[in-house]
């Protein structure tokens, strides 16, 4: 990669020296201090592209064949593999990959194309996807076998094999949770339904993308990067705006480019990083002073992130011939580097001490390489998170407590729920309650205090029994339809159900339970039958056998989904605080490269 940069400095430097003054390199080799052979090397090669540049905006013009410029990255070489193909633009781009499969001699299914950006779909014309004449376009060789290739029917499929994989886990995720939005502190998200799938899909692809990044494998990591790009794009822009995934995303297609060699080639990142850049000062603020008075620190964790951010912005500012900027942030990008790194003798002692790798290292970042405020660190944080996701959990309970099936469209303080329970307030009404007054807890009590069986009554109807407390009360001999009646008229309590139905028995008033589903708004589930005590002179249903066949295939389908959910999130890390654990030693290389390159 060295020589490939020497090159392309000695290029960017000269191209902006000819624009401006047009004189010949022996006029410039002792200012630039490039020795004059080299000099008169990159003026040819300028010339030369120029001369193409024309040649083929003339082809062009008169035939309709557009010169696209083809770069290849090979992770097995220092440079990039470079050359032009003749193509028309109203071909496919599978055509176009196929030519350039034959060039590399390699099969086709190993080869996706990549512009401005873009995945580039096989089946759509260059042309409808705005690949004009000249365009450089980045053609990576998947690090697969080609009967791996064939047995998968290439990377792209494999792609969709994981979007159609993601797509069944959100669908199912109303009934199974398997996904859930929650910020890196553990607090739940609340979205509308549609939103929340375009969100989840969007995230699951970037996680599953980070897992490919983790594994140095950078062309599946950067696939599955714009896919996610694409699904983030299709949400509502303001919610871009307020979530950080989406400017770590932009920061981690960057750095793929850069890893693959590609980062002067490719003109969206420099949009991308400005994005990433402003959400970060939003964030964190400037110099990240707003992020340290959140966190308690000098210095937070998510400075690890704003490094790589400038780092980025070095590399893309001398690709650009802005050298003296370059030199600055490469030496702010140095003070950060030393700034961060831990102290190898603390990271053993926390580490002994039985914490993660993880959490140790972010940890020793964000406190100078205290080892006591470094415990205090993680187990405040640890605390937090179990607290927040605790705090969650009983959000979800209670969604489904009352009934409320799009719990995400509506969020219910759990918080004031708990002070209307402190004055002696059902739990479930006062969530009711707050539902409808949209968490005003005036409008709230007047609700409680003036309409409360009005209240109830709306709670009764809304509320979804619980099916296992359905099954326990048919284990204990009650029809099912009397069983609903009574975990809607007890919101779900086992213990008060049993007794309102054996209150029922005594009083003579259990067989009108039977019949009292007709009147209630929401349906009985699927199947009618009764189990248990059968009044006498009448038949047993064949309800049973319908239940266990109906559990069965609940049972197959739950199975299915756990196996499906085990296979796609595996090597998926868990932990929130995961994209902040930079081992820095990659960017500390590139650092080091780019020092030699402006003789710093």
């Amino acid at each position: 990669m060295t020589s490939e940069l020497e090159d392309e400095s000695y290029v960017i430097q000269i191209r902006a020296k000819l624009n401006q003054q047009k004189k010949l390199a022996i006029d410039y080799h002792e200012e630039l201090n490039i020795s004059v052979k080299d000099c008169l090397q990159a003026i040819k090669k300028l010339q030369q592209n120029a001369l193409d540049k024309l040649k083929s905006k003339t082809e062009f013009t008169q035939t309709g064949l557009a010169t696209l410029k083809i770069r290849t990255p090979m992770m097995h070489d220092a440079n990039n593999k470079l050359f032009d193909v003749k193509i028309k633009i109203a071909s496919k781009a599978q055509d176009l990959a196929d030519i350039v499969a034959k060039r590399l001699t390699i099969d086709a299914l190993r080869i996706k194309l990549v512009c401005a950006g873009k995945l580039l779909n096989p089946s759509k014309t260059l042309s409808e996807q705005n690949v004009p004449n000249g365009a450089t376009v980045m053609a990576l060789v998947m690090m697969q076998s080609v009967d791996a290739a064939q047995k998968e029917n290439g990377l792209y499929d494999r792609v969709h094999k994981i979007r159609t994989d993601a797509e069944l886990l959100i669908n199912d995720n109303d009934q199974s949770d398997f996904l859930s939005l929650e910020d890196q502190d553990g607090n739940a998200i609340h979205l509308p339904k549609t939103e929340k799938k375009s969100l989840l899909m969007a995230l699951t692809l970037y996680e599953k993308g980070k897992v490919a990044l983790r594994k140095d494998n950078f062309e599946e990591a950067l696939l599955l990067f714009l896919e996610a790009d694409n699904d983030f794009r299709s949400c509502n822009s303001q919610l871009l705006t307020v979530v950080d995934n989406y400017a770590l995303l932009n920061l981690d297609i960057v750095w793929c480019y850069l890893c693959l060699k590609n980062i002067n080639q490719l003109p969206d990142a420099e949009q991308r990083l400005r994005l990433c850049g402003e959400k970060f000062q939003q964030s964190y603020g400037e110099n990240m002073h707003r992020a340290a008075t959140i966190r308690g620190t000098q210095r937070c964790s998510e400075k690890a992130l704003l490094l790589r951010l400038h780092l980025l912005k070095a590399v893309l500012y001398f690709h650009q011939n802005k050298r003296e900027e370059a030199r600055v942030m490469f030496q702010v990008v140095e003070t950060e580097l030393q700034s961060l790194k831990v102290d190898d003798a603390s990271l053993t002692t926390l580490l002994e001490f039985g914490f993660e790798l993880s959490e140790s290292r972010i940890a020793l970042r964000a406190t100078s390489n205290n080892v006591e405020a470094a415990i205090d660190f993680i187990n405040n944080r640890r605390e937090m998170l179990t607290a927040n996701e605790k705090k969650s959990k009983r959000e979800k309970t209670l969604y489904k407590k009352i009934g409320f099936e799009h719990a995400d469209e509506v969020h219910i303080n759990v918080d004031l729920v708990d002070q209307l329970v402190e004055m002696g307030y059902s739990e479930s009404l006062a969530a009711m309650a707050l539902k409808k007054s949209k968490n005003n807890i005036l409008d709230a009590l007047n609700e409680l205090q003036n309409n409360h069986d009005q209240l109830k009554t709306e709670l009764t109807n809304s509320l979804t029994p619980s099916e296992d407390l359905i099954d326990k009360l048919i284990d204990l001999g009650f029809h099912k339809e009397a069983a609903v009646t009574a975990l809607r008229q007890t919101i779900n309590n086992f213990e008060e159900a049993v007794e309102f139905l054996v209150a029922a028995q005594n009083n003579n008033s259990y067989d009108s339970l039977l019949t009292e589903q007709e009147s209630l708004n929401a349906p009985l589930p699927t199947s009618t039958e009764t189990v248990g005590t059968v009044p006498s002179g009448s038949e047993q249903p064949a309800g049973p056998s319908r239940k266990r066949a109906k559990n069965d295939r609940n049972n197959a389908k739950k199975e299915m989904m756990d196996i499906l959910y085990k296979s796609f999130s595996k090597d998926m890390k868990t932990n929130s605080d995961t994209y902040l654990d930079l081992s820095l030693v990659e960017e500390a290389a590139v650092l080091d490269e780019y020092k030699k390159l402006l003789n710093m």
